[in-house]
């Protein structure tokens, strides 16, 4: 079975290619399977990919390297029940290390899995820090993001299509130079031709020697707690049958609240479910626009799921949601009812195992 840990930081795409791949697969009469990872236990990605029929699972409250033997128990589930051919790993978009706390400990307990490690990154993103367009991000996050693409076995730069023909040639040719050994991919997950590069690459991928990071874990720490995390799940009830509408608003206000307030995105995730189907939305550090544009159907009931990762406090996060949720029950006369939730600062990364010898 090959064993695809995906990292990258933030908003890079990674569950759109992953959900793409595995299309792709099934429709070739492969097996695949999807474990999601990510600082809460609400998570958007895990109740998007359910949505969609492909078997999934999760690894909550914190990165696959500090939950092992959670990750691990999901391996084993899927090896004896579901038997997939391929399986895709989703880490937290600030977590790095991969190679010391999770590959090379697969390689000695899971020798039978062929892992390989592809990290995405943001083409826009990208491009704006080589360029020095944007200061969005502390100097501890942007250890971590450059850590992410120093490990990786494959390096996708995702989304290309949001650059000019001269912008993608001015990141190809940095990225290629910072990286030459590496094996790096041009992207936009959305088409087919794209996507089966990817899969043709982790195809070909043959693992060799692998180096661990030199890791300050300090910076690393300090990066991770400077992205406070926000899960929050409500319920919009109507009777005028706009429930589609207060959610699209809803969203609209919370992207452009943390806008006025210059708070940098990791991302801002939402999964809407009625009765009639599911839908999600993202925005990243790039985003721009909290337009959203959501399928328009009457529903008088709305389940959303929220998860936001921001350079910011747990308290003000939660604060800034909350009072647009107050905001709209008064608005588009509805009721909100507020279930669970969870803000806070991830804690400092402690890997159940680390082998950095090489």
């Amino acid at each position: 079975m090959k064993l695809i840990l995906v990292g990258g930081f933030l908003g890079s795409g990674k569950t759109t290619a992953i959900v793409n791949a595995c299309h792709q697969l099934i429709n070739s009469n492969k097996k695949v399977a999807v474990v999601t990872n990510d600082q809460g236990n609400q998570q958007v990605d895990s109740a998007y990919v359910k949505s969609i029929g492909i078997p999934a699972r999760e690894v909550t409250n914190g990165c696959f390297c500090c939950n092992y033997d959670q990750l691990d128990k999901h391996l084993q589930s899927f090896i004896e029940n579901d038997h997939p051919q391929y399986l895709f790993a989703e880490s937290v978009g600030s977590c790095t290390d991969l190679v010391a706390t999770l590959a090379k400990p697969l390689n000695r307990f899971r020798p039978e899995l062929e892992v390989v490690i592809s990290v995405f990154a943001d083409a826009d993103l990208l491009c704006s820090l080589i360029e020095g367009r944007t200061s969005l991000l502390e100097e501890s996050v942007r250890y971590i993001y450059r850590k992410q693409l120093e490990e990786a076995d494959l390096l996708i730069i995702n989304k290309t299509d949001l650059l000019s023909a001269e912008q993608l040639t001015r990141v190809s040719s940095v990225i290629k130079s910072e990286y030459p050994a590496k094996t790096i991919l041009l992207q936009n997950s959305l088409p087919h031709g794209n996507i089966s590069k990817w899969v043709e690459a982790i195809n070909q991928f043959t693992q060799t020697w692998r180096r661990s990071l030199d890791l300050d874990y300090n910076i690393y720490g300090e990066g991770e707690g400077n992205l406070a995390w926000l899960d929050k799940s409500i319920v919009i009830e109507t009777m005028r049958g706009d429930a589609v509408y207060i959610a699209q608003q809803i969203i609209r206000s919370i992207f452009n609240h943390v806008q006025a307030l210059h708070l940098v995105v990791g991302h801002l995730k939402f999964f809407l479910s009625t009765d009639r189907g599911d839908q999600k939305v993202s925005f990243t550090a790039t985003s721009t626009s909290g337009d959203v544009k959501l399928n328009d159907e009457a529903a008088n009931q709305m389940n959303l799921l929220i998860n936001a990762r921001v350079q910011t406090e747990p308290d003000l996060l939660k604060k800034l949601i909350d009072d647009v949720l107050a905001k709209a029950e008064q608005t588009y006369d509805c009721q909100i009812h507020h279930e669970k939730w969870s803000a806070f600062k991830p804690g400092y990364p402690r890997p159940t195992y680390r082998f950095a010898a090489d």
